[in-house]
């Protein structure tokens, strides 16, 4: 803060710095900085005189100062930062001095604030560093620095890259930083994650690097306090990772993501981290294997992705992962699905094994002909028994025929339901269900469009093999809905 002023060296009148933002200030502290007072010359020319004061003045806290008052002027109202903004953009081209300890909170956020005016290239590297060096308890400033480092970077990589050396730097004059790095993690990973939301700036190149070298300042410290510290960090970096790889699909398939939150992980090494930690962790890993699964579907494997949640997570959690993926699509090809479940290629066949599974699907094309046709409610024992119940007092003898009949149905019934479970096979659909058309489940003689909305005319029938996706064996007929 400014202690002292120096008398003007012409000798004139004209106010010190000090003195303007005292007058600046108590202007704004009794709500008499309105947009008619602008056009008052003392007004008028503090604004200027501050302005002109925050681009070369010394000592370095004057200049601070200087852009803070004009920054907390701004949020006054619509017109005074109308007035303000065009002052601040035209005297920031210099980079201004580090913060370090000068002001209070409201001074560094109305510092952010003003600085925000600037459109000189040198406020998104400022901005960095200040996010990275900001104080743990200081939340309004730090998402100003933050949304300043990202929407002013040609990409998030060059923005996290200097958040992380920034951090590094600070962290490395420091005694015994884990827990201080800790809190400051949870602070930038707080803000990042907001500001990604709505960030339209490219990922770039070597973006999951970035967010590794962010990690790679967390964990550390032994104590209670620490490790509960520890692990709000850890949730709160992986909880920034799952909205990044939610909004930016090309950030989905990166491998130095999975890198960076298998590090996070290993805080704990060799121990298992807390529940809370693993819950992000599950859901990390079901947004990759999607992506895997997006690029199966177009003929792609992944290899390198999937080895590097292997290392990061663990072969156990990708695999149930990738089979749970797998079996929720039964038009992906077995093959793929076999990979996304284990990783591996799918054991190739036999001569012999190839001419028994032909006759079997031969088999099951038949066995699910029985299944439908025993599954219509026309002339299922339930409709015979109806008839029988209406013909019975004029053709007592015909309806006892009919209910021996409905009789033997009801038992050819429990045949192919036996054989269908002993097969493996099931009817999917029920006639009259809406449905969205997908031409690898469904049958049409009418032209409709993917993802359309049809009307199931006949079931279709799956086969369901163990550790592998569900093989259609009839397609189901629909029709327009």
């Amino acid at each position: 803060m400014i202690k002292n002023s120096a008398p003007s060296p012409s000798g004139d009148n004209v106010p010190s710095p000090s003195a303007r933002v005292t007058l600046l200030r108590e202007l704004i502290r009794t709500r008499k900085l309105l947009k008619e007072r602008l056009n008052e010359p003392e007004i008028r020319s503090a604004l200027e005189n501050l302005a002109a004061t925050a681009e070369t003045a010394e000592p370095d806290e004057v200049r601070l100062e200087a852009v803070s008052t004009l920054g907390r002027a701004s949020e006054v109202s619509v017109p005074i930062r109308a007035a303000v903004s065009p002052l601040l953009e035209r005297h920031l081209h210099l980079p201004l001095p580090p913060v370090g300890e000068w002001g209070n909170a409201d001074d560094r956020f109305y510092l952010a604030k003003g600085i925000s005016a600037s459109r000189a290239r040198w406020v998104k590297d400022y901005a960095a560093v200040e996010l990275a060096r900001g104080d743990v308890d200081e939340r309004a400033p730090r998402q100003v620095w933050a949304e300043l480092a990202i929407n002013r970077s040609d990409t998030l990589a060059d923005a996290l890259g200097k958040v992380a050396s920034a951090l590094a730097d600070q962290l490395g004059s420091l005694p015994d930083a884990s827990d201080t790095a800790n809190r400051k993690l949870i602070r930038i990973a707080e803000a990042l994650t907001e500001t990604l939301l709505t960030a339209d700036v490219p990922a770039g190149e070597g973006f999951g690097k970035s967010l590794g070298a962010l990690a790679l300042q967390g964990g550390g410290g032994k104590g209670a306090e620490t490790l509960r510290v520890r692990e709000d960090a850890a949730v709160a970096y992986l909880e920034l990772l799952i909205q990044i790889v939610r909004l930016r699909f090309h950030a989905l398939l990166d491998s130095n993501l999975y890198r960076a939150a298998g590090t996070v992980r290993g805080w704990w090494r060799p121990a298992r981290p807390p529940d809370s930690v693993e819950r992000k962790a599950d859901r990390l890993v079901q947004l990759a294997l999607e992506g895997l699964h997006v690029l199966a579907r177009q003929g792609i494997r992944d290899k390198e992705l999937r080895q590097a949640l292997v290392v990061a997570f663990g072969q156990d959690r990708v695999n149930n992962a990738g089979r749970t993926v797998g079996e929720l699509d039964p038009s992906l090809p077995p093959e793929f699905s076999y990979w996304l479940a284990t990783g591996g290629e799918l054991p190739t066949a036999r001569a012999n094994v190839a001419v028994r599974e032909v006759n079997e699907q031969a088999t099951d094309e038949l066995i699910g002909r029985l299944i439908l046709a025993t599954q219509n409610p026309d002339v299922g024992p339930q409709a015979l028994r109806a008839i029988a119940d209406s013909v019975e007092v004029f053709e007592p003898s015909q309806a006892a025929v009919l209910r021996l009949a409905a009789d033997r149905s009801a038992l050819v019934d429990q045949w192919v339901s036996a054989i269908a479970a002993k097969r493996r096979l099931s009817a999917t659909g029920k006639r009259g269900d809406i449905v969205q058309y997908d031409p690898l489940l469904h049958e049409s003689s009418e032209t409709l469009q993917r993802s359309g909305q049809a009307r199931v005319v006949s079931p279709g029938v799956l086969l369901t093999m163990e550790g592998r996706s569900q093989v259609v064996i009839m397609k189901a007929i629909v029709e327009k809905a």
